[in-house]
C-alpha cells in the first residue's frame, strides 16, 4: 500500500490546489446512498401504490430518475465493488460476499475524490461490507460496526439498524473540521431478508415494504442533516440499490442464486448540481456508469478505459448507442458447487450464456423474462455470444482481480447465516443448473423459517427429506444440525454436524458442533473439538474458555481469555469476557472478587458495572443489595437501548424485591430485543408475583415454543405448570420436539 500513500499525498495536495484555483464555484459535495435488496418496483416513484417512500419520491421529483438501471451482480459486496470502481466483476474479480477481497491495485471513487481534496467517510450496516473486504480504500473514515444475533437459526447476517448509520453519518458531518467538500456513502441493510420491522412501520402489513419505508425515513433524516451542514456547497445525491429481491419470481425467494431482472433491475436517482429536475429517462443505465457520471458531475477527470459512460451527458445528448452490459451470479457456485450464471445484455436483449441451455429474452417487450427466445432467434444468439466473448477479451485484467480469501471458522459461521456453506466445487460440466434446483433451495429456507417459529417437527421432516438430494445435501445438513439442537435432539445435532464435517471439512461446522456439545453439557467433548481447529479466532478461544469453566478449570479459563484478547487494544474485550465467564459459571468461590478486580481496571465500563451488579443482586450477601441496585441502574441509564443492561437491571431488582421497577426494566428489554426468550420467562416470573398470571403464562409458553431445549426450559416448564395449576388451566406447553 506504500504506493497508494505517496500518491495520495501528492495528488491530494494537487487536488486541493486545483479546487481552489480552477473552480469559480465551490466543488460540490457527494452523497451516495445505497439501499440493500431494494427492487425497482417497490418505490412510489416507480409505480407502487402501496409503497411508503415519500423521501425517495421527493428526491425523484427534484432530480433524474432512471427507469432501466441494472446491477451486474445480485450480491452486496460484488455490486458495491462495481459501483465504487466503475469496473465489471470480470475486471475487479470480486464475485461473491465474504470469499473475495478487492485488490489493492483497484482505484476506487473514494481514492479519486480523496486525491482531489475531498473528506471521505463511509457508514455501512452489514458484515458483508466489513473493512476486511477492502472497499474501505480511500475513505478517511469507514465505519462498519455491526452486531450479530446469537440464535443459530437466525438468518440475519451481522448488521446494525439504519438509524445508527444515519446517526453516525450526521455526527461525522457535524464534527468534521475544515471547509473541504465531502463524499459520504451510507448503506442501509434493513430491507434484506429476514426483516425485523419497527412497530410504527408494521401497519403496512408487508415486511418488505415496511423495511424499505423505514430506510426511506432514515434517508429523510440524512438529507435534512446534509442540507444543514453543507457549508454553502451544493450536494450531488446518488441513490440506488445494490440489487433487488425475487419475492418468488422464477422460483427464487430472495436473491443471489439466479440472475433475472427481479434481482438485477435497480432504482437509480440523481439529484443536485447539473442534474435536470423532475425528469424520467428510459436510457439504458448500469452500475458501471455511476463512477464516470459522478466524476463528470463533479467536474473531475474520468480515468481512461472504464466500461461505463457519463449518464448525464447521455441524457443531455439523447444518446442511445450499442451499449453492452455484463451480469453474473456465482453465489450458488461458490456456496453449493452449482454452475455459475453469466451473460450479457443490450438495451433490448438479455442473453444468459452459461450454463447451458442458453436463455435469450427481449427485455423491452418481455421485462418479466417469461419467453425464452433462444430457440427461435439464432441470429440474436450468435450476435450476443460474440459480445459475451468480446467482453471477456477486453475486460479480464488479472492484475486487478480480487483475491480469494481463506476465512476462519468464526467468519464462516457469520456468513453461513446467509446460507453460505463449504463444499467442493464440481467441474462446470457436472455442476447442477441453479435454475433447475432453485425450488429445492427455497424449501430449505422454508424449513429454517418454520424452526424459527418453533415448528420444529415440521421443519425437521422437510429438511430430513431434502437431505437425500446430493446436489443440496451440504446446505440441508448445515441447516438441519442447529434445528436439531434447538429442538433438544442433541445426539442428532451432533451426528449431523459430524456428517457435515466429513462431507465438507468446513471449520465453521466444528464451531457449531462445539456450541451444541456445550448446550448438551458435554464440555470435555466440546474442548476436544475446539482443539482440532487452528488457528483459534477470539470467539473460538472464548468458547474454549467456556468449556474449561464448565469443567471447573476456572484459572485455565481465565488464562485462555487473556491470551485470546491480549494487548492493550483488546483490554475491554478481555475484561468483559472474563466477567461473562464468571456469570456463566456462577456462583463461584471468588466470583465477586474477580468481578470487582475487573471493574477496578475499567471503572467507567458499563458492561462490567452491570455484570457485577447482577452477580451481587443474585448471589451476593444481603448487605450488597444497595450497591447492586446502584450499579445496575447506572449501567442501564448509560445505554437505555441496551437490552442486556435492561435485562440485568430487571432480574436483579426482582431478586432485590423491587418488583414494579423490575417489571418496567424487563418490559423494556423484551421490547428492545424480541429474540431474548429468557427475558420473557424472567418477565413472566415478575408478572406472576405482580398479579398478572394470565400474561405471565402466555409469555412462558411463547418462549418455550421458540426454545424448547434451552438451559432454562425445564425451570420454565415448571413455572408454567405452577401458573396453570393456579389458574385451573389445562396444560398446553409442548414438550421438546
Amino acid at each position: 500500500m506504500a504506493h497508494r500513500h505517496s500518491r495520495a499525498l501528492r495528488l491530494g495536495l494537487l487536488g486541493a490546489v486545483l479546487l481552489c484555483a480552477c473552480s469559480r464555484e465551490p466543488a460540490p459535495n457527494l452523497l451516495l446512498v445505497t439501499f440493500d435488496t431494494t427492487r425497482y418496483d417497490r418505490l412510489g416513484c416507480n409505480g407502487d401504490p402501496e409503497a411508503r417512500t415519500p423521501v425517495v419520491d421527493a428526491l425523484a421529483e427534484r432530480g433524474l430518475l432512471f427507469d432501466r438501471a441494472f446491477a451486474s451482480v445480485p450480491l452486496t459486496l460484488p455490486s458495491h465493488t462495481t459501483m465504487l470502481t466503475g469496473l465489471e466483476p470480470l475486471t475487479h474479480g470480486v464475485h461473491h460476499n465474504g470469499r473475495f477481497r478487492a485488490s489493492d491495485e483497484l482505484e476506487t471513487l473514494a481514492e479519486i475524490l480523496e486525491d482531489h481534496g475531498y473528506a471521505t467517510a463511509a457508514f455501512v450496516s452489514a458484515f458483508v461490507l466489513d473493512p476486511r473486504y477492502n472497499l474501505s480504500q480511500g475513505f478517511g473514515v469507514y465505519s462498519a460496526e455491526t452486531r450479530r444475533n446469537s440464535d443459530p437459526l437466525d438468518l440475519t447476517v451481522p448488521q446494525r439498524p439504519g438509524a445508527e448509520v444515519t446517526d453516525e453519518a450526521l455526527r461525522w458531518l457535524d464534527e468534521r473540521s475544515g471547509d473541504s467538500p465531502f463524499f459520504v456513502w451510507t448503506h442501509y441493510y434493513d430491507p434484506h431478508h429476514p426483516r425485523s420491522v419497527e412497530p410504527r412501520f408494521d401497519v403496512l402489513g408487508d415486511s418488505y415494504r415496511a423495511e424499505i419505508a423505514y430506510a426511506d425515513a432514515q434517508l429523510g433524516r440524512l438529507l435534512e442533516g446534509v442540507a444543514r451542514m453543507s457549508n454553502g456547497r451544493e450536494t450531488l445525491i446518488v441513490f440506488t440499490s445494490d440489487h433487488g429481491e425475487s419475492l418468488g419470481e422464477h422460483g427464487e425467494r430472495t436473491h443471489g442464486l439466479l440472475a433475472y431482472d427481479s434481482t438485477l433491475r435497480v432504482p437509480l436517482i440523481l439529484a443536485g448540481p447539473g442534474v435536470p429536475a423532475d425528469v424520467r429517462t428510459s436510457i439504458f443505465a448500469r452500475h458501471v456508469d455511476l463512477l464516470p457520471t459522478i466524476l463528470g458531475a463533479l467536474r473531475l477527470p474520468v480515468p481512461p478505459d472504464l466500461p461505463g459512460r457519463d449518464l448525464l451527458r447521455a441524457v443531455s445528448d439523447d444518446v442511445t448507442g450499442a451499449l453492452v452490459g455484463y451480469f453474473e451470479s456465482q453465489g450458488s457456485h461458490f456456496d453449493l458447487g452449482w454452475a455459475p450464471i453469466a451473460g450479457v445484455r443490450t438495451e433490448r436483449w438479455k442473453y444468459t450464456a452459461s450454463p447451458a441451455p442458453a436463455e435469450l429474452y427481449d427485455v423491452r417487450d418481455d421485462p418479466d423474462e417469461k419467453a425464452n427466445l433462444a430457440g427461435v432467434r439464432p441470429d440474436v444468439v450468435t450476435e450476443m455470444e460474440a459480445l459475451y466473448g468480446r467482453l471477456h477479451e477486453i475486460q479480464v485484467r488479472p492484475e486487478l482481480e480480487g483475491e480469494r480469501r481463506d476465512m476462519d471458522a468464526e467468519e464462516l459461521e457469520q456468513l453461513a447465516a446467509l446460507g453460505y456453506v463449504e463444499i467442493p466445487i464440481a467441474a462446470a460440466e457436472e455442476a447442477p443448473d441453479p435454475r433447475l434446483f432453485i425450488g429445492v433451495h427455497g424449501w430449505v429456507g422454508h424449513g429454517r423459517t418454520l424452526a424459527q417459529r418453533g415448528q420444529y417437527a415440521r421443519a425437521i421432516e422437510i429438511l430430513e427429506t431434502l437431505s437425500e438430494s446430493p446436489s443440496i445435501r451440504a446446505l440441508v445438513i448445515r441447516t438441519l444440525a442447529p434445528v436439531y439442537a434447538q429442538a433438544g435432539r442433541f445426539d442428532d445435532a451432533i451426528r449431523t454436524y459430524r456428517s457435515y464435517i466429513e462431507l465438507t471439512g468446513a471449520p465453521e461446522a466444528r464451531l457449531g458442533l462445539s456450541r451444541t456439545l456445550l448446550q448438551a453439557n458435554r464440555p470435555a467433548e466440546a474442548l476436544a473439538v475446539i482443539d482440532e481447529i487452528a488457528p483459534l479466532s477470539p470467539k473460538l478461544a472464548f468458547r474454549r474458555a467456556q468449556a474449561l469453566g464448565q469443567l471447573g478449570r476456572h484459572e485455565e479459563a481465565r488464562l485462555a481469555v487473556d491470551e485470546a484478547f491480549a494487548g492493550p487494544h483488546r483490554a475491554h474485550d478481555r475484561l468483559r469476557s472474563r466477567a461473562f465467564l464468571v456469570l456463566d459459571a456462577a456462583p463461584i468461590a471468588d466470583g465477586e472478587e474477580e468481578l470487582r478486580t475487573l471493574l477496578a481496571a475499567a471503572p467507567d465500563d458499563a458492561v462490567l458495572k452491570s455484570r457485577l451488579g447482577f452477580y451481587l443482586a443474585i448471589w451476593g450477601p444481603d448487605e450488597r443489595g444497595e450497591e447492586a441496585g446502584r450499579l445496575l441502574r447506572e449501567a442501564a441509564a448509560s445505554r437505555e437501548d441496551n437490552a442486556e443492561f435492561q435485562s440485568n437491571l430487571g432480574w436483579g431488582l426482582f431478586h432485590l424485591g423491587a418488583d414494579a421497577q423490575a417489571q418496567a426494566a424487563l418490559e423494556t428489554a423484551v421490547a428492545l430485543d424480541g429474540t431474548r426468550q429468557l427475558d420473557r420467562v424472567r418477565l413472566a416470573r415478575v408478572l406472576r408475583r405482580n398479579g398478572e398470571p394470565e400474561r405471565a403464562l402466555k409469555l412462558v409458553r411463547s418462549a418455550l415454543v421458540v426454545h424448547p431445549a434451552a438451559a432454562w426450559s425445564d425451570a420454565a416448564r415448571a413455572l408454567a405448570a405452577e401458573i396453570e395449576a393456579e389458574l385451573g388451566a389445562l396444560p398446553s406447553v409442548g414438550a421438546r420436539s
